[in-house]
Parts: C-alpha cells; structure tokens; sequence
C-alpha cells in the first residue's frame, strides 16, 4: 500500500480519548468538524428500564475517506489539535472497508427495501 492507495470502498479512522463530557465533549465536537471526524454518540443502558447515561469509558470520533494518505493527515492534524487542547489520546487506527451492506448487499442477506 502506498500513501496514494485508494480504498474500494472507504477508509474509516478512529481516534479514541479519555471519556469527556459537556464543555470539553462540545469542544471535541468542534476540533473534529474542521478535518471531517464525528464524535459518536455512544449511550448506554444496562436495562430496558435504564435511562440512557454517555459511556464513562471512553469518547472517540471517526472520519472516512476513500484515498489513505489524505485521511491520515487528517486523522493526524486533529490528534494534535486535541492534544494541543489537552485532550488525551488513548488510540488510533485506520481500517480499509473490505464490505458494507450499505454499499451493496454482497451476501445477500437483508431483505430488500
């Protein structure tokens, strides 16, 4: 693979950090907009009586592109921006999207919309 390669489908980044929440979770938000990156929405809930609670474990954003070396100079610009910011960075990765029933149900096993 070079710098250059271009996914068949699409590259999916994640960058992971310490768990935030309000003032510092809208800040993150706002650093990832810029380079292409969504925080998730992750909630939790334990029980179907639960109300839903934001994971304590972890936050973490995800960015796609279909050519390698531009999401990954976008994925590295916001790790330093969050950490500029004094966010800290527990992971990254970048995976290539071998299939996506999105795309196109391969397998065939969803029902037709």
């Amino acid at each position: 693979m070079t710098a250059h390669t271009e996914s068949k489908l699409y590259y999916e980044a994640h960058i992971t950090i310490e768990p935030v929440f309000d003032e510092r979770l809208d800040l993150a938000k706002r650093l990832s907009a810029p380079y292409k990156f969504r925080v998730a929405d992750l909630l939790m809930k334990k029980r179907e009586s639960d109300t839903e609670e934001r994971s304590a474990n972890d936050t973490f954003m995800t960015g796609h592109g279909k050519i390698y070396l531009d999401l990954s100079l976008r994925m590295i610009q916001l790790i330093r921006q969050l950490q500029g910011h004094g966010f800290k960075v527990w992971r990254y990765k970048i995976e290539d999207t071998i299939i996506d029933s999105r795309h196109d149900d391969a397998l065939g096993l969803l029902d037709p919309q």
